[in-house]
């Protein structure tokens, strides 16, 4: 990211071993850059900065001294005065124009801070696995949260993990004992050089969060509000996220080297921290400060003031912690339901039931706190039958109006998640008033969700937005994380309904954001199982897989059976990268977790999916799962019941019922909002159409449905359809390529079992789409592939059944004489007997084209009295594909779609196995099409390493080039390329050898060799780049 910023001036402030110099190598590379280090001020100031700026265009001054104002003023009126064109960049480990007043107002420099420096925790985890091989588990978040991705730090905590060992307690004090490679590099680099005041502060605040001047007056620091800035500045002091709870705050490393050697901070000065927090806010930071100070009744007043809004802004698991650490008598019943939110939130499900659950059994009548929170516990964990009966348990209970609030909101979810989304609205209604009338933005809120969730799944997206948007207002004005992140979650499947998937993606993404830092897991595995299937929609499948393999370790540590969720995203991710097997097996899981949590929305989907994927080898099977999740499903769930049902009927040729399946199917679809699922269908419509035109309509919407919503597999797949059916034209298959490459390229793969039957069992003729159907093989040895499957040579019972293909597919579609083939085919025989063999000859060609008699007789091979012909628009002959895949190559370069081109012109070269029949190598029929094939080899593997040394890659040019010479030794301009190449991407010692060869084939041909000044780089030409760079 650095490299794409390019200011006149940068300003790097950081402490030392933050990165500094090796950031401004990647801001400023390249040899002619001049670099000053350990620089002398006061000779900058004399005119030694305006004799390095003398002809240089870039300058960096790297390691500037502390300075007085009036030396750091007198500094930068210097740098004003350069000329124009230099950039240059400053580098220190002590604050460069703090004063507003320093920076002139055509000065305001580009800044990179300690925050764009360090590094995140997925950077730490690969510095710790590969330079190191340290692959402990959750090792990665524990070194970041005491080094603050401070990167000299993180190395020297691994170098003393790899020497000592990962400790199996806390890592801070194993890491910072005296003497040890932190504490030592931190007294000598980063606190030596501070002042003793300085010193003291990181000591006394080091448990402190936020530090603000306020705390620091009262633990007596009362002129800390300039040196905090600096400490801010350098990296001392950082902050944790958004979050003003949480920062700044020392680095846990400096605090705990800056305390060696000196005495704890005193209680008195901790609780004057705590009450000076309990008067200005946080009430968080009030609370643990109390702790530390061993105040419990002021924490736990603390708590029972504010525990509802501390959990919502984070670290529920803390907040627990908390009032489990207080004496029983102040564990009030407040406090032990507060300490169960906590758990809740935080993921540990279990030990939250196991404390609702001790308040209820001194409870023999649930009041509605009670009761939702208890119905609560099976809701996350996907139970909504038990959910629904603890619920239950409170609805006529007298309570407290918020609670009563909360129970009908979450009962509306539970019911319209069991599939009576109506009945969910009603309570839904219900909730929502009951809120009103409290005025407390927590019931407010999460009425307004659930009224969003029930009316979304009756089809009312319009009013499920309105009250989403009503709530996010909420959240966002009072901070709540978790409302927050539950909002973002609801939204994202909304726009997965509507397959908005990049929208989606970024709506789970900040869901997932605001679930961990407000340290709720449910929430966090949800948005992240969103987000995950929106990576697979995308076509980002490792990253999809790796996200799918976080959530199922995030459920299983829960104990949440909403893991059938996750399951189905993994297997449609299988689907999609054609692993039938391992999909096969998560749809069975899917299915089982699903049946085990009664979800019918989760059952639906599995037992509709496991239908798809048993399908080929199972038909039976695939027809029991398609009835299950039909019987299963209520309207609001019934378009992926119906397309199971679609393709179950297609497998078994009932195609006027698949399409009487696919149509119910689009109405409902098409008055849910289920873009995704108006798609699926128009799919099983078009294959089940018996006219081409209405079949290719129904894709082409299918296919702009997909490419709005970025969907990359399912594009693919409907683009891969149009281009197989009857009449596709060039550009159809041209955009089906294309498609299937770049799906191929990410790790993709295009399922082709789903494929309609040869013979519709209800005499309804087949349009064809979806059908494999017939490939003829012609570049390298002759082969015919029917349905998947090569012709074997029994199946031709004469040789010359083959020769007559041969020749008809030389014509590529060109009727032939009969007397012309029969003169072919026996060129020493009475014309007046080979007559009747043409006959049978053909009679053979159509029994192998359409082996199970399926088509009329001229679908193949189209005959008169005086000519064949053979119909090339119903099959697929690979040396004709070849042919317009170079000529559409050579219009997209002229076009400058360089990318395209480069995709057309490899897959090109890539199917060209060899020569046209070259098990036939002396045929003359066959001669003129071989020279015409090979030709266009040789012009595609041109064109291709053209491309390739525009885009800079000269290693996929030299290869071509290669390929290219290897057909034909002699082409000069080949040889001229290869060494030009060479020489441009710096292989000189290629490039000789290279050019020796092309004066020894031009020599052999009898022409003048080339000179040796091919060899000398162009003057003004920048070598290309032969590898990609790693990432820096």
């Amino acid at each position: 990211m650095l490299e794409q910023q390019r200011g006149k001036l940068w300003l790097v402030v950081a402490a030392a071993g933050y990165g500094k110099t090796t950031a401004l190598r990647r801001l400023f590379p390249g040899p002619t850059v001049r670099w000053q280090r350990e620089c002398d001020v006061d000779a900058l100031l004399r005119g030694e900065l305006a004799e390095l700026a003398t002809g240089a265009t870039q300058l960096v001054l790297d390691g500037l001294p502390a300075m007085s104002e009036r030396t750091e003023q007198a500094l930068l009126h210097a740098i004003a005065g350069l000329p124009d064109g230099v950039r240059l960049a400053l580098s220190s480990r002590w604050p460069v124009g703090c004063a507003a007043s320093s920076w002139l107002t055509r000065m305001v420099p580009a800044q990179l801070r300690p925050a764009e420096l360090s590094l995140t925790t997925d950077q730490v985890d690969e510095v710790l696995h590969t330079e190191y091989g340290l692959t402990a588990p959750a090792l990665a978040q524990r070194v970041h949260e005491i080094t603050a991705g401070w990167p000299a730090l993180v190395r020297l905590v691994a170098e003393t993990l790899v020497a000592e060992g990962v400790p199996a307690g806390p890592l801070l004090p194993a890491v910072t004992e005296p003497g040890g490679l932190v504490t030592r590099y931190l007294a000598e680099e980063v606190l030596g050089p501070l002042p003793e005041d300085v010193r003291r502060l990181l000591h006394e605040v080091a448990d402190l969060a936020p530090v603000t001047a306020g705390v620091c007056a009262v633990t007596g620091h009362p002129a800390a509000g300039p040196q905090l800035g600096r400490l801010l500045r350098t990296g001392l002091l950082t902050r944790v996220g958004t979050d003003p709870d949480t920062g700044p705050r020392v680095v846990p490393v400096i605090a705990a080297v800056a305390g060696h050697d000196r005495p704890p901070v005193t209680r008195g000065t901790l609780l004057r921290a705590a009450t000076w927090y309990r008067d200005h806010g946080p009430a968080r930071a009030a609370a643990f400060t109390f702790r530390l100070g061993g105040d419990d009744a002021a924490l736990a007043a603390v708590l029972d003031e504010h525990g509802d809004r501390m959990i919502a802004a984070g670290r529920p698991g803390a907040i627990a912690e908390l009032v489990t650490t207080l004496p029983a008598p102040l564990r009030t019943r407040r406090l032990r339901l507060l300490a169960g939110d906590a758990l809740r939130t935080a993921g540990d499900v279990a030990a939250a039931a196991r404390a609702y659950q001790e308040v209820a059994a001194a409870e023999p009548r649930w009041e509605p706190g009670i009761a939702w929170r208890m119905g609560l516990i099976h809701y996350l964990r996907g139970d909504q039958p038990r959910a629904l009966a603890d619920f239950a348990r409170g609805d006529e209970a007298p309570g407290c109006p918020t609670d009563q609030a909360m129970l009908l909101a979450w009962t509306a979810a539970a019911t319209a998640r069991s599939g009576d989304a109506a009945a969910g609205v009603e309570h839904a209604w219900r909730a929502y008033r009951r809120a009103a009338e409290t005025g407390r933005d927590s019931a407010l809120a999460t009425a307004h969700v659930s009224l969003a969730l029930c009316l979304g799944l009756t089809g009312d997206q319009v009013g499920g937005e309105e009250h989403y948007r009503l709530a996010l207002g909420i959240a966002e004005r009072t901070g709540d994380l978790v409302l927050l992140a539950r909002i973002l979650v609801n939204q994202s499947y909304h726009l997965v309904e509507q397959a908005r998937y990049p929208a989606a993606l970024a709506a789970a993404q900040q869901a997932a954001g605001h679930a961990e830092a407000a340290g709720h897991a449910n929430l966090y595995a949800m948005a992240a199982g969103t987000e995950a299937d929106m990576l697979a929609m995308l076509g980002r499948y490792d990253d999809a897989a790796a996200r799918y393999a976080q959530v199922l370790a995030c459920h299983q540590r829960m104990g949440s059976r909403r893991c059938a969720d996750t399951y189905l995203g993994l297997a449609e991710l299988y689907l999609m990268r054609g692993w039938r097997e391992q999909a096969r097996a998560a749809f069975v899981e899917a299915v089982r977790l699903a049946d085990d949590s009664d979800s019918r929305k989760l059952a639906v989907r599995a037992h509709a999916g496991l239908a798809r994927v048993l399908l080929p080898d199972d038909t039976a099977a695939a027809a029991r799962h398609a009835a299950e999740a039909t019987r299963l499903a209520s309207d609001d769930l019934r378009v992926p019941a119906l397309l199971a049902q679609g393709w179950v009927a297609l497998a078994g040729g009932y195609a006027a019922h698949t399409a009487r399946l696919a149509g119910e199917a689009l109405d409902l679809a098409r008055s849910g909002g289920l873009r995704a699922g108006l798609a699926r269908a128009l799919e099983l419509r078009a294959v089940a159409e018996i006219d081409p035109g209405r079949a290719r309509a129904a894709l082409r919407e299918a296919y702009a449905i997909w490419a709005d919503a970025s969907a990359v597999g399912d594009a693919a797949r409907t683009a891969l359809a149009l281009s197989r059916l009857p009449g596709a034209t060039a550009d159809d298959r041209f955009a089906a390529l294309l498609a299937t490459e770049r799906l191929a390229a990410g790790g993709g793969s295009i399922d082709q079992e789903e494929t309609p039957p040869d013979q519709p069992a209800d005499g309804q003729p087949s349009n064809g789409v979806g059908r494999v159907g017939v490939l003829v093989r012609a570049l390298g040895r002759f082969e015919v592939r029917v349905a998947g499957a090569a012709v074997p040579p029994s199946a031709w019972q004469s040789r010359r059944a083959r020769d007559l293909l041969r020749i008809l597919v030389v014509r590529r579609g060109r009727p032939v004489p009969r007397g012309e083939l029969c003169e072919l085919l026996w060129p020493d025989d009475d014309p007046s007997r080979t007559g009747h063999r043409l006959s049978v000859l053909l009679s053979i060609v159509r029994g192998v084209l359409d082996p199970d008699r399926v088509f009329a007789s001229d679908h193949y091979l189209v005959t008169d009295a005086a000519s064949v012909a053979l119909d090339v628009t119903h099959l697929r002959v690979d040396v004709m594909e070849f042919l317009g895949a170079v000529t559409h190559g050579r219009r997209l370069l002229d076009r400058g779609a360089q990318a395209e081109a480069r995709t057309i012109l490899t897959a090109a070269v890539r199917d060209y196995r060899a020569d046209v029949f070259s098990d036939e190598p002396y045929a003359d029929w066959a001669s003129a099409l071989r020279e015409q094939a090979r030709a266009a080899y040789v012009a595609a593997l041109r064109m291709l390493a053209d491309a390739h040394r525009s885009a800079g890659n000269s290693d996929a040019a030299v290869d071509c080039l290669l390929r290219l010479l290897e057909k034909d030794p002699y082409d000069e301009p080949a040889h001229r390329m290869l060494v030009r190449t060479l020489v441009a991407g710096g292989q000189h010692g290629e490039a000789r050898r290279a050019f020796t060869r092309y004066r020894a084939a031009m020599r052999a041909i009898g022409v003048r060799p080339p000179d040796e000044i091919i060899l000398t780089p162009r003057v003004g030409v920048r070598p290309s780049a032969t590898v990609v760079p790693r990432p820096r």
